[in-house]
């Protein structure tokens, strides 16, 4: 279906800016990278990622590394390996702080790569982590005693699970983001079912040390409770309104004691009076009958629940690749701190923070400008609210508070994380790391939200976190959180030339500041209150074409954020023209071509989450832009102003954008994101032979690094932007 669609960002002249000549050693490397992955063959007008990508995998023969993304990401790992093994080294020496944040992290690294394997055992985790005071769970029950089910309660064995991060099993646990608490039914979009077939299973039980002639029976019996509540879940999924009840309350409605239930989670006493958001209300009032369950099913199913939440944590060991990646995901502010230190030299970190914040600040100028021209026609105080929220945006530069002294505050922060000094054990590590970070997020309980320059990003769980190479923005907060590892050759040079730091970075930030003004973050303001103003721009007949389509949300960030990254380098460029050229490449083309290491990548085959496939994606970003068919002279596309067809020539303007073309995600995460679903894992197989080349323990990464540094590639498998 075709529509008719204005754009808002009015026709760019062409500018060629031109640069002092000193800059050529970096602008040199990055253009030959380009051209060295382009395929002459293919038409860049019809095939723009054949033409861009075409010679990729020729180019990066060599490279361990599907994308510029998964580059960028390992960069980081070799270089916190290095440093792990330099901390050894140095934890030798008499005088070593053992109560520093360096040798904090040294030890969790340690433990995950060396403790034995029986430490690592399911088994092992639900002996340290029972289902309460005095109890074992039901198999484990030595031998000759009776489990004692009288003393069994589902709902304070929830609650002694839930400080490990267990959650959305029977009840589902949140920190609203005004800081208040709410209860909710759990959701099955991923059943027991799904997750583990019964081979599977069968493995599981048997680390769980469930008796082989048992495992039959306890499979049918924990997934036949599963599908009970799965039921239950469906019968009240029409049921959403959201009540702001008192405990007292909500006891006297459920006759379920959930004042201690409550308390446990948060970690303190609470008044019965105190009030908790609760939604699906009937379902919580037919948990009732979970009384008349048998105590060591519900037992056995919140046990298995809870070793399927350990084991998408947990590692097993051996590889410094693995648990790199595990220290960073557990201990994101130590590691963070730590590659900063060593690998990132104060003056240049300064020089490339600011030069990004001046790119950032130059997409913000000419997004407000675009918006004040208001072609759509939104009413003031439509106009008003939109530019009220891209003036709040914040950039945050390595996910740490601004203002304060880094070491100073992550030291306090991990001050009473205890990482054992004596005997390696995985999951004893393990478990007091998960109870940490919980404990960090409960505190939030009923605590004043921080302010944009004092916040840091601290997902609920480990497995929450983006690549460390993925900028994302943050709807509730009105922040886009960016990486340290982003500010690396290839994909950051200070030095170089404007088109490639607006084509690369300066596209990666307008694509993450469009998620600010996208179907969810419109409707909420700078400080994550609901307000009005954005539902009724939603409901303009206009913006509903843009809402009906699959991926419409990551796929208008693409397109909207290439014409703002292209209006910001055109505004720039025209402010700093020079005589002098260092190259005889068009740079328009370079800049449309540097945009397109974002998307190419190895062939091997991913599913990707929010988004169309990379070859579909590119094509859809340069279809009809005037300035990139100028740029490759190709035919000019009559749909580009007036007509659109939304399948592939989509060219919505920033303002319908703002009007919530968007889909509003939690965390929009980035075109240098791995945006596709069990990234990890896939990401892990890419790089089995990259892990290999390291020795099991800690062999000195100092050879893969210069490898890498050898190397100007940019292996782009980029699923998300």
């Amino acid at each position: 279906m075709k529509w008719i669609i204005c754009l808002l960002i009015a026709p760019i002249v062409a500018a060629s800016p031109i640069l002092n000549a000193a800059f050529n050693n970096s602008n040199t490397r990055l253009l030959n990278n380009i051209l060295g992955n382009v395929n002459e063959d293919a038409s860049a007008c019809g095939n723009y990622f054949g033409y861009a990508c075409g010679n990729y995998v020729g180019h990066n023969i060599n490279d361990y590394f599907s994308n510029i993304n998964q580059k960028l990401s390992y960069m980081m790992y070799y270089d916190l390996i290095q440093q792990m093994d330099e901390l050894h080294q140095i934890s030798q020496i008499p005088g070593f702080n053992e109560s520093s944040v360096d040798a904090k992290a040294l030890r969790y690294y340690l433990n995950c790569l060396d403790a034995p394997p029986e430490t690592r055992t399911a088994e092992h985790y639900l002996r340290l982590a029972t289902p309460g005071k005095g109890l074992t769970w039901p198999h484990l029950t030595p031998s000759g005693f009776e489990w004692p089910r009288d003393k069994f309660k589902w709902m304070n064995t929830l609650a002694n699970l839930h400080r490990y991060g267990l959650t959305n099993v029977i009840v589902n646990v949140e920190i609203t983001r005004n800081s208040m608490l709410k209860l909710s039914m759990p959701n099955f979009k991923v059943n027991l079912h799904d997750w583990l077939k019964l081979k599977d299973f069968g493995i599981t039980l048997y680390d769980m040390g469930v008796p082989y002639n048992r495992q039959n029976s306890f499979w049918h019996e924990v997934t036949s409770l599963e599908w009970f509540l799965e039921e239950l879940t469906n019968r009240n999924e029409d049921d959403e309104e959201m009540h702001f009840m008192s405990v007292q309350d909500i006891e006297w409605t459920t006759e379920l004691k959930w004042q201690r239930f409550i308390e446990a989670i948060v970690g303190h006493r609470i008044s019965s009076r105190l009030r908790v958001y609760i939604q699906n209300l009937n379902y919580f009032t037919a948990l009732r009958r979970m009384d008349f369950i048998h105590a060591e099913l519900l037992a056995n199913y919140i046990m298995t629940r809870f070793v399927l939440h350990i084991r998408k944590n947990a590692n097993d060991g051996g590889d410094p690749i693995k648990c790199i990646r595990n220290l960073r995901s557990s201990m994101s502010l130590a590691s963070s701190l730590l590659y900063k230190e060593r690998f990132q030299d104060p003056t240049t970190l300064e020089d490339n923070i600011q030069e990004v914040e001046q790119i950032f600040d130059q997409l913000r100028r000419q997004l407000i400008h675009q918006v004040n021209i208001n072609r759509l026609g939104l009413t003031s105080k439509q106009k008003r609210m939109v530019i009220e929220k891209v003036q709040a945006i914040v950039l945050n530069i390595g996910n740490i508070p601004k203002g304060l002294d880094h070491r100073s505050f992550v030291s306090r922060y991990y001050k009473d994380l205890e990482i054992s000094t004596g005997n390696l054990d995985y999951a004893r590590e393990h478990l007091k790391m998960l109870e940490f970070r919980m404990r960090k997020h409960m505190a939030q309980f009923q605590q004043p939200f921080p302010s944009s320059e004092e916040y840091f990003h601290m997902p609920d769980t480990i497995t929450d976190f983006q690549s460390p190479s993925s900028p994302y923005y943050l709807v509730d907060k009105n922040i886009i959180v960016m990486p340290y590892p982003l500010l690396q050759e290839p994909f950051f040079v200070s030095d170089s030339h404007d088109v490639f730091k607006y084509s690369l970075m300066g596209f990666t930030l307008a694509h993450e500041m469009m998620h600010a003004i996208g179907t969810r973050g419109i409707l909420v303001d700078s400080h994550g209150n609901d307000q009005d103003v954005g539902q009724k721009i939603l409901s303009l007949p206009q913006f509903q074409p843009c809402l009906n389509t699959e991926h419409h949300e990551e796929r208008l960030a693409d397109i909207e954020g290439l014409k703002l990254a292209f209006a910001a380098y055109s505004s720039r460029s025209k402010q700093s023209r020079n005589d002098e050229k260092f190259t005889s490449v068009n740079l328009e083309k370079i800049f449309f071509l540097n945009v397109a290491q974002l998307f190419c990548t190895d062939n091997y085959p991913r599913n990707f989450l929010h988004h169309d496939d990379h070859p579909l994606r590119l094509q859809q970003i340069v279809n009809g832009f005037e300035p990139f068919e100028r740029a490759f002279e190709c035919p000019r596309n009559s749909l580009q102003c007036d007509k659109c067809e939304f399948s592939a020539n989509v060219r919505p303007d920033v303002e319908a954008i703002a009007a919530a073309a968007l889909s509003g995600m939690e965390m929009g995460s980035g075109p240098g994101s791995e945006g596709y679903e069990d990234a990890d894992d896939e990401k892990s197989k890419a790089m089995e032979n990259a892990s290999q080349r390291l020795a099991v323990h800690r062999m000195t990464p100092t050879l893969e690094k210069s490898h890498l540094g050898g190397s100007t590639s940019s292996r782009i498998h980029n699923p998300g932007i």
